[in-house]
């Protein structure tokens, strides 16, 4: 709105106070009506926007909680994506409402909350790609307590077991993970694991269960490496967490670049809308 338009908005008496401006219709053949009925669609699309981004965010949540005891890079950018998607949904229906209503209060919150998310999402891109780029010369170190820990916490033994069976792998470099970093499966200890893998090592065979304690007193034997994987998971983690990774990084982006039209659009819509409401008092007040 220009300079002038707000300056005569405040020296122009209250004409007819109890007679509000008329709304425009949605469906006008008038630029202003274009205007409205564009910033209503592109409301409303982003009110499915914010519940899918959402979704999004729930679903790669509950993958993350798998082996969040192991990892939690995906911790940062999914809860950020899950409250983006909520804010985006809000902040939908608000824009659906004052666009409908022509209320510049609720445009104003409507123009300031999507360039707020559109920043965020950009941060969330962001994030996302440099944890991506930092994985591969974390996992072996950051990852090796888990592998020490898997006899004393119950979700750290969960999050290995789901790992190693789902890619079919053992540790995280190899096998010899266990014997090197973890007393209990020395070969020089006295415990039930010595010299031996945890039964989520142990190779599935078609038609045949896993007998219990497959894994125990294993490692040295002929026939050792037809009865346990022998390759680490640290190429199937890191492929794993990429993927979810450029996952999040790609939608909160993508997601973010049509919201510069919306800021554009709802800017230019709160203009005309303050503008039709000074020249609506300007007629009242001539009258």
């Amino acid at each position: 709105m220009s300079t002038g338009s707000e300056g005569m908005q405040k020296m122009l008496p209250e004409a007819h106070p109890k007679k509000k401006h008329p709304l425009h219709p949605l469906c006008a053949r008038t630029a202003f009506s274009c205007n409205k009925l564009l910033l209503f669609i592109y409301a409303l699309v982003f009110l499915f926007v914010g519940i899918v981004l959402m979704a999004i965010g729930v679903l790669v949540e509950l993958h993350r909680n798998r082996i969040e005891p192991i990892n939690n890079h995906l911790a940062v950018p999914t809860a950020l994506l899950i409250v983006v998607g909520l804010v985006i949904a809000i902040n939908a229906f608000i824009g659906m409402i004052g666009t409908i209503m022509e209320n510049p209060c609720l445009l104003k919150i409507f123009l300031i909350l999507t360039v707020v998310c559109f920043l965020v999402q950009v941060a969330i891109g962001v994030i996302a790609f440099i944890f991506r780029e930092e994985l591969p010369n974390k996992v072996n170190s950051e990852f090796m307590f888990a592998i020490k820990g898997y006899t004393k916490d119950k979700d750290m033994k969960t999050a290995l077991d789901w790992l190693q069976k789902q890619y079919e792998c053992c540790g995280f470099e190899s096998y010899k993970d266990y014997e090197i970093q973890n007393d209990d499966f020395s070969c020089d200890g006295n415990k039930t694991h010595i010299c031996g893998v945890p039964d989520s090592c142990c190779r599935k065979k078609l038609g045949l269960s896993k007998p219990k304690s497959c894994g125990h007193n294993v490692i040295g034997k002929p026939d050792m490496f037809d009865q346990i994987y022998d390759e680490g998971c640290t190429v199937s983690l890191i492929r794993w967490l990429m993927e979810h990774l450029d996952l999040v990084g790609a939608i909160a982006l993508g997601f973010a670049i049509p919201q510069i039209f919306g800021i554009l659009l709802a800017y230019y819509f709160l203009r005309k809308v303050k503008e039709y409401r000074v020249w609506f008092r300007v007629d009242a007040f001539r009258t």
